[in-house]
Parts: C-alpha cells; structure tokens; sequence
C-alpha cells in the first residue's frame, strides 16, 4: 500500500497537495507526449494491474493524519488517472472521507467525450485537463495518442463537461517549441 501515495507535492497553482498515484507499478496512458516526464511506453486504453479502491482509501486514511496543511488530494498515474477501472468508486469513497481536503484530478483529457467518465469528473472539486493543440496534425505530434483518440472528440467533451461542471476547471497547455507555438495554434 505504501506505494500508493507519494508524498506531498507543492504548487504554486494548488498549494500543498498529497498525491495518490494510480498506476504505482508501470506507466498506463493512453498518450505517449513528447515532452513527458516518464520513460516512453506503449500506449494502452485502460489500466491493469492497478491498487484496489479499497487499498487505496486505506492509504489514504492512514496518509491523512499525518500531512500538515493539505490544500488537495491529487488523483494522478504514472499516465492517466481516468483509465483507472474503478475510478467513479474510488471518487466517491473519497469525497466521503471527513474534514479532506479538496479533490483535484490530473488529466489528460482524452476521456472526457465518454458521459460516464463526464458524470464522475463533475463530482471531484477541482479538474486539471490538458489540451495541447486543437489541430490533428500537432495533435498526432505531440501527445502521440492511441488509437482512435481523435481531438475532436477531446474538445467536444470539454464543452459539454463545461456546461454541467460546477467546480474549478483548469486546462493546461504544455507549449512545445516548433510545434504548438505559432499564432495559428494559439489562435485555433
């Protein structure tokens, strides 16, 4: 279980936040981005070999008490924290733990398109997805997603996962010289 939360992380954006990492045993993502920090891998469409939900509230119950000004819980992988299996479950455990901190969530947005994944994203208190470019030909580039990950379909699911998201919703743009830094990708 130990190895299900890593230690406190300081942002500027989120203050002190205690990560739970998802995916502790390999990289599991449906992206392979240029610019990430783990080692390359191949890209997969859902995560295996995962903590169960209950290993993982666990760890966290035991975690909490000993963590001093906590801004945030982070949920996060090495690689995609929405292609953990029992993801809506583990939210909801989550959320009814007493006096937490807000949840936040670090994604890379490739599933928002898909309405269960919508529905549980819309109950965490604050959702971090990335969008890199908007055009397929930088998209491809970049965030070298896997199969049939198309980002139109991204971006559509940001609209409607806007209209129906009542928290804090952030989307970060990782710039990449020579690629997504023209006025034309801004712009778009």
């Amino acid at each position: 279980m130990s190895n299900i939360i890593f230690g406190p992380i300081t942002s500027r954006r989120f203050g002190q936040s205690l990560g739970i990492d998802l995916s502790p045993s390999s990289k599991q993502c449906n992206f392979d981005c240029l610019y990430c920090e783990l080692k390359g891998a191949k890209t997969v469409n859902k995560a295996t070999n995962t903590p169960t939900v209950k290993e993982v509230i666990a760890a966290l119950e035991m975690a909490l008490p000993t963590q001093k000004n906590l801004d945030v819980i982070t949920l996060t992988a090495n690689g995609e924290p929405t292609l953990y299996p029992d993801l809506d479950t583990l939210v909801d455990g989550i959320l009814k733990i007493q006096n937490r901190p807000k949840l936040l969530i670090l994604s890379n947005g490739s599933t928002i398109n898909d309405e269960t994944i919508r529905a549980t994203l819309s109950k965490i208190d604050i959702v971090k997805l990335s969008l890199d470019c908007v055009s397929p030909k930088c998209f491809k580039k970049i965030d070298r997603a896997h199969s049939g990950i198309e980002i139109s379909q991204i971006v559509e699911g940001m609209k409607k996962f806007r209209k129906l998201y009542t928290g804090e919703l952030v989307i970060e743009i990782l710039v990449v010289e020579g690629l997504n830094d023209t006025e034309e990708e801004f712009q778009a």
